[in-house]
């Protein structure tokens, strides 16, 4: 009966730790990026940007369908001038399309070129085709003796803290 408290316990903490987080998320939102009140964020792309040298620049941004042309400078942002922006590029096709295909190698250049690499191969010396020494994988030493039980006091490996803990649980739910 217990277990089944707790349980309920643990599941309405989290339910209102969950809850809080949503409505701060939700409060964060609303203060931070501003109510839109149901309108669309206005899109703004920027075209090209050059500078003019040390903090002074021209920047080129297309906002809503208008192409605006902006000064940027330490004392602030001034519009240099405005007009529509032009309408994207787009290619009318009228029949079909042939797309770029390359090659695909065929089996018979594979075969002369493994015909050629095989003689490549029989052409070496004979000492070049013996075997490299193998490095070992660890450097390190590798233990060999076991640790001993005095070595092991108190760890978490020996088996009389297993032991202890045990005897610590039974008498727990014991008394």
């Amino acid at each position: 009966m217990d277990t089944v408290l707790i349980t309920l316990r643990v599941a309405l903490s989290l339910g209102v730790v969950l809850a809080l987080m949503w409505v701060l998320h939700r409060a964060s939102r609303k203060r931070f990026v501003g109510k839109t009140s149901g309108r669309r964020a206005a899109t703004v792309e920027v075209v090209g940007r050059q500078n003019l040298g040390g903090k002074a620049s021209v920047v080129v941004v297309d906002v809503e369908g208008e192409r605006l042309v902006l000064g940027v400078s330490e004392q602030g942002v001034s519009l240099l001038t405005s007009g529509q922006a032009p309408a994207p590029e787009l290619t009318i096709v009228t029949g079909p399309v042939q797309l770029p295909v390359r090659p695909a190698p065929s089996a018979d250049a594979f075969g002369q070129e493994l015909a050629l690499q095989t003689e490549a191969t029989e052409s070496l010396p004979a000492d070049a085709a013996t075997p490299l020494p193998m490095r070992p994988r660890n450097r390190r030493p590798q233990r060999t003796a076991l640790p001993t039980t005095q070595q092991l006091q108190g760890s978490i490996l020996s088996v009389d803290t297993w032991r202890q803990a045990a005897a610590a649980l039974r008498n727990r739910r014991a008394g």
